[in-house]
């Protein structure tokens, strides 16, 4: 037992009743790609191991990033905040991969990672992992959107019957409500920025007059799908209404936030929609930093709206951040 640190007993009891209680919808998903495999072939011969008791903690949040893992049995929860009374994020199964954000992003952990039941782990360090996206000639990018989209294969464990859009499976309006009041608050109390992205779907109603709504709801579907598999672990998307959704994005400031949003428009850009008809899609973005741009809910929203509505107005498909005082009217 010496040198290992372990979840208080009553907050790993609270997780696992939570765990219980996870709706069918936030199981994980089978993900089989040949990027998978080749991964897992790594690990099974440069890998290390470790075993988890239940309730161990594998790494806490702040931690430096010097390691992912593959588990292999057991269950991990993802948590942030005091290990007394922790916020819960999600769940990882076996076939799934933890810490893998610090490696690619060369940061500090963003969450405290344990054990949920005793547990199995492959792991590989920071210098062979750099090197596995070497080895695999051409598959570099699929390699980190896959790791990505297995930290979103589980939605948030924070559930109630009005906590998810029941049609996108993103957060919905009324848990944006609570959570960006919880995350103005942390934010002041542990001095971190974050950015609050309003996203607004391009032409969206056409789809549905051409199409029908059937086809416009697997289109939402589907932007939520694409949009959470390209993001962090620590990203948050809510469905604010309609065709319009809201992204909080912890730790991303000025600098970091458009590039992150162009790259997603590009994305969509780049791909379309699949189904019948594949439909390429497009959305305007008006991005608003706390605490630079307000410190309530009110003022960041009304920033990011006015942004929205300078993109649409710019000739749409883009982000805005902002605005001389010339541009607004």
């Amino acid at each position: 037992m010496t040198g290992k640190l372990f979840l208080p007993e009553a907050a790993l009891e609270r997780i696992k009743t939570a765990y219980e209680h996870l709706p069918d919808r936030a199981r994980p998903m089978d993900v089989n790609t040949r990027v998978a495999s080749s991964l897992e072939e790594v690990l099974e011969i440069s890998g290390g191991e470790r075993e988890l008791e239940a309730g161990e903690v594998l790494f806490l949040e702040n931690d430096p990033g010097d390691s992912l893992y593959w588990i292999e049995s057991g269950i991990l929860a993802v948590l942030q905040g005091n290990l007394d009374d922790p916020r819960l994020l999600v769940f990882r199964h076996p076939g799934q991969i933890v810490g893998e954000i610090a490696l690619l992003e060369d940061i500090h952990r963003t969450a405290t990672v344990a054990a949920l039941i005793p547990t199995r782990l492959k792991t590989l360090s920071k210098e062979k992992f750099q090197a596995v996206l070497s080895m695999i000639p051409g598959v570099g990018i699929e390699l980190i959107r896959l790791l990505s989209a297995r930290l979103r294969e589980i939605q948030p464990a924070e559930f109630s019957a009005g906590m998810y859009d029941h049609l996108t499976r993103a957060f919905s309006r009324q848990a944006f409500d609570s959570r960006i009041r919880e995350e103005i608050e942390r934010a002041q109390l542990y001095r971190y920025n974050f950015s609050l992205v309003f996203l607004d779907l391009d032409h969206f109603k056409e789809i549905n007059d051409t199409y029908g709504h059937s086809r416009g709801d697997e289109v939402l579907a589907a932007f939520v799908q694409r949009t959470t598999s390209e993001l962090r672990t620590t990203d948050l998307l809510f469905r604010y209404g309609g065709d319009e959704f809201v992204l909080i994005l912890q730790g991303i400031d000025s600098k970091r936030g458009p590039v992150l949003i162009e790259r997603l428009i590009e994305e969509f850009r780049r791909a379309p929609i699949p189904g019948d008809p594949p439909l390429t899609l497009s959305f305007s973005a008006g991005i608003a930093y706390f605490p630079s741009d307000g410190n309530t809910p009110l003022a960041l929203l009304k920033a990011a709206d006015e942004r929205v509505y300078h993109s649409k107005r710019d000739g749409r498909g883009k982000v805005t951040g902002p605005l001389d005082p010339s541009q607004i009217e």
